[in-house]
């Protein structure tokens, strides 16, 4: 069985505090993995270890086998925030192909024809060609999240990373947004994991969960982990799953981290 990634025991510090320990579990080729908790849990700091930007840790990972920082050319890492300078008149193409240009040295007005040629073709796949040349600083919230997606995907990745991409959008831009994941899953079957304060849009797309509290709640199923007894562990005694139907509803709000 091909794992994508593998943990054991992991413990990440930072300055020898522990902000995740003892984390367990793996997850296959082609999976989505969700990954939840409250605010201060450790969702981004894991994710930055997955994507060799941390190295700061005991116990065991390995990203195809190997080391996270010895694979960061196969992992794309789409993070919470991305700034532009705004006054580099940028366009939608111009920062999709940054995607690709980054790793090669390639200033963004001396751009190759075939990179150009690959930045249109991930746009038309995420249905946003039609905003190549719109300046990206004048896009929506849910436009932008769809073009950093678009921009992870032009090194052609075996695994997505992503931070809260579902966060700061409007109703109609997380299910575009939700869409977008949704369609890289079914056509290019790359391995995601994806942190969330808010499971619910991205359940169906979910393989596997994982709630993290600093440390390892629980990893399984949605329907493993998304149970009263463990959700309410973490959010409370109000937070609670609802099914309707054959979908799964999680009721948690959005909560900062418990002080112990």
């Amino acid at each position: 069985m091909e794992y994508v990634i593998e943990a054991e025991n992991l413990t990440i510090t930072y300055n020898g505090y522990e902000a995740v320990k003892d984390l367990t579990f793996k997850l296959k080729k082609g999976e989505t993995m969700l990954l939840l908790g409250p605010n201060g849990a450790g969702k981004t700091t894991l994710l930055k270890v997955l994507a060799g930007f941390h190295t700061e840790y005991r116990g065991k990972i390995l990203v195809f086998g190997k080391p996270p920082v010895e694979v960061k050319d196969r992992v794309a890492y789409v993070p919470q925030t991305f700034s532009l300078n705004t006054r580099v008149p940028l366009s939608v193409l111009d920062v999709v192909a940054m995607g690709a240009l980054y790793k090669r040295g390639v200033v963004h007005f001396n751009v190759p024809r075939e990179v150009i040629d690959r930045a249109l073709e991930v746009l038309d796949f995420l249905g946003l060609k039609h905003l190549a040349e719109r300046p990206f600083r004048e896009l929506s919230g849910g436009q932008k999240q769809r073009v950093l997606i678009a921009r992870a995907l032009m090194s052609n990745p075996e695994l997505l990373l992503l931070d809260e991409p579902l966060s700061a959008l409007d109703p109609k831009a997380r299910i575009d947004a939700t869409s977008a994941l949704s369609k890289i899953k079914a056509e290019i079957g790359l391995t995601m994991v994806i942190t969330t304060h808010d499971v619910n849009p991205l359940i169906e797309i979910g393989d596997k969960v994982m709630l993290i509290d600093r440390r390892l709640v629980a990893f399984g199923t949605p329907e493993e982990v998304l149970r009263d007894e463990i959700i309410g562990s973490v959010y409370g005694p109000a937070s609670r799953t609802v099914k309707v139907g054959e979908r799964l509803y999680c009721i948690i709000g959005d909560v900062h981290l418990r002080v112990r």
